[in-house]
């Protein structure tokens, strides 16, 4: 089943990017990963990422993106208890463009 993966997180673009490059999604995106989006809030930063499947996401998260997200929060003297959890739904009506 295909998924839609929703985030607020309270850092700055600058940030996200600096994590973006620790984990090289640019140049070698994740397995499963169909697209990902990040918009700036006046909080933060909103993350949208759609997955082929929850299995995918999880190994993500797992593999890679919660080793470089403890990495970044003990850089910054945060505490994991503050980090932000993600919203996982069914995306159902998923169109690709060409």
């Amino acid at each position: 089943m295909t998924v839609m993966m929703t985030m607020d997180l309270p850092v700055s673009r600058a940030d996200l990017e600096a994590v973006s490059a620790d984990l090289g999604t640019h140049d070698n995106p994740p397995d499963g990963l169909i697209v990902h989006v990040a918009t700036a809030t006046s909080d933060g930063v909103h993350v949208l990422d759609i997955w082929e499947s929850q299995a995918a996401f999880e190994k993500f998260r797992d593999d890679q993106l919660m080793p470089s997200m403890m990495k970044f929060m003990a850089e910054h003297n945060m505490n994991m208890d503050e980090a932000p959890q993600p919203s996982l739904d069914e995306a159902f009506d998923v169109v690709r463009g060409r």
